[in-house]
């Protein structure tokens, strides 16, 4: 049972995990950037493409854990201004237009993709295929959907992950 539970929480952070490791090569090569830059005094010519698809891969890598976390934008103090009858209409409005919205841009970075790999389209001087930067575009959007419905449907939170944890894992992972 709790191998079980530990495997859910590892896939359901898998989005933390790859958002993580680009922001943190994204911070490396940026310093590395200033220091080749204003201390050796030679640029690195192709540090501006990697930084554009590193932030790419942040954004679209963290999106699905903000709706776990409650991180998203959101306007509550008009929500909460309603009765209950009324926000139970206005969850399934902001249900139903994060879906549409969500499964728009899917769509749509599909069709770039595909555009893409028909025109065999690469970045200037890395030669970095389009598809690769974009490719965790659309997956981002259905796991957005995911965490979205598991949290505003089922309950779910990351408090209940972290209180999934024993004392001695939670002491386990301090340590390493």
């Amino acid at each position: 049972m709790e191998n079980k539970k530990n495997w859910k929480v590892m896939l359901l952070n898998i989005d933390v995990v790859i958002a993580s490791a680009a922001m943190v090569l994204l911070v490396a090569l940026t310093f590395s950037g200033v220091i080749a830059r204003y201390v050796v005094g030679r640029p690195f010519g192709w540090i501006e493409e990697v930084q554009a698809a590193l932030i790419v891969w942040v954004i679209f890598g963290a999106a699905g854990a903000a709706y776990r976390t409650a991180n998203h934008a959101a306007i509550e103090i008009f929500y909460e201004m309603f009765p209950k009858m009324v926000q139970k209409i206005l969850n399934v409005f902001i249900l139903l237009v994060s879906i549409g919205t969500l499964l728009f841009l899917a769509k749509t970075s599909i069709d770039y993709i595909n555009m893409f790999a028909a025109t065999g389209r690469k970045t200037a001087v890395l030669h970095l295929s389009y598809q690769l930067i974009y490719c965790l575009t659309p997956i981002s959007c259905i796991w957005q959907l995911y965490n979205f419905v598991i949290v505003n449907f089922f309950g779910y939170s990351e408090k209940e992950v972290i209180e999934s944890i024993s004392e001695e894992e939670f002491e386990e992972a301090k340590k390493k």
